[in-house]
C-alpha cells in the first residue's frame, strides 16, 4: 500500500548533515525502524518499535497510523485481541481517511472471521456508506451481507447482495452473492456425492437417526453433485446447534445458506 504519510511527512525527507537522529533520542526513528521490520516480515520487532514510538510520543498527530500498523503486526503474530484494540485506538485518534478506512476494514475482518457478526456489520457499515475507494468494497459488502444473513436479517442482506451483483460483475464475489441471493434460511449439509445412490444411502442413514433429510442436485465445477441436507434455520446460531448435534451423531456437518 506504499509507505505511509507518517514516513514522508512526520519523519521528514532527510536530515541536515550531522543530524543523524538515533532511536534513543528521537521517537520518530523508532517508527522508521519498525516500518522497515514490518516490510521485512519481522512482526515482533516491528510491534516493539511501534510501541516504543507511542510511549515516547503518545500525543503524536500520527499515532492513529502507528496503532494501525502495530495492529497489523499483531494479526500476523496471532494476537487478535490486541490487534482489535489497536485498530480501535487507531480510529479513536481520527487518522487521515485512508488509514481510517484500512483500520475499519481490518477490524471488521477480525470480527467477521470470529463469527462476531453484529460487530462486523458495525465496523463495515461506515465503509459502505462512504464508498471508500481505498478498500476492496466488493469483498466488504459481500462479507457484510453474509453477516446479516447469519443474524437472520435476510431482506437487508439481499439488498447488499444485489448491489454486489449489479456493480462487480465477473468477480468471485458476484458468484457467491448470486448463490446467496434470495435465500432465507440455513441448512446443514452432510454430504455431496457424484452418485445419487450414495446420496440416497446417506439420506437413509439420517432417517434412521431421526432426521428428515432432503436430497438435492447442484452443479459444482461443471459436474453435477447430489447433496444431502437437513433442517431450515433462520439464524446461523440455530444452524450451528443443529450442526453440532449432527456431528455428535457421527455425520459430517457443513452449514450452507
Amino acid at each position: 500500500m506504499g509507505r505511509a504519510l507518517l514516513v514522508a511527512a512526520a519523519l521528514g525527507m532527510g536530515c541536515a548533515a550531522g543530524c543523524a537522529p538515533t532511536a534513543q533520542r528521537d521517537p520518530r526513528a523508532y517508527f522508521d525502524r519498525g516500518y522497515a521490520a514490518f516490510e521485512q516480515g519481522r512482526w515482533q520487532a516491528a510491534s516493539d518499535d511501534f510501541t516504543r514510538y507511542l510511549r515516547l510520543d503518545p500525543s503524536s498527530a500520527h499515532r492513529g497510523e502507528v496503532y494501525y500498523y502495530r495492529g497489523l503486526a499483531g494479526v500476523r503474530l496471532g494476537r487478535r485481541a490486541g490487534a482489535k484494540e489497536d485498530f480501535k485506538r487507531a480510529l479513536a485518534a481520527a487518522p487521515e481517511p485512508r488509514i481510517a478506512a484500512y483500520a475499519r476494514a481490518a477490524l471488521g475482518n477480525l470480527y467477521y472471521e470470529e463469527g462476531d457478526d453484529a460487530n462486523a456489520v458495525a465496523a463495515y457499515a461506515p465503509l459502505v456508506r462512504q464508498a471508500s475507494g481505498d478498500v476492496p468494497l466488493e469483498k466488504i459488502i459481500l462479507r457484510m451481507a453474509v453477516s446479516l444473513q447469519r443474524l437472520g436479517k435476510w431482506a437487508m442482506a439481499d439488498a447488499y447482495l444485489a448491489y454486489v451483483m449489479q456493480n462487480y460483475s465477473r468477480t468471485p464475489e458476484t458468484t457467491e452473492a448470486r448463490r446467496r441471493y434470495r435465500v432465507s434460511s440455513f441448512c446443514v449439509q452432510t454430504g455431496a456425492y457424484a452418485s445419487v445412490a450414495l446420496a440416497r444411502s446417506e439420506a437413509e442413514r439420517l432417517r434412521r437417526a431421526g432426521y428428515a433429510p432432503r436430497v438435492g442436485r447442484v452443479v459444482s465445477g461443471g459436474r453435477p453433485l447430489h447433496t444431502v441436507q437437513v433442517g431450515s434455520a433462520k439464524t446461523y446460531a440455530e444452524a450451528s446447534a443443529l450442526a453440532a448435534r449432527l456431528h455428535g451423531a457421527g455425520f459430517s456437518a457443513l452449514i450452507v445458506p
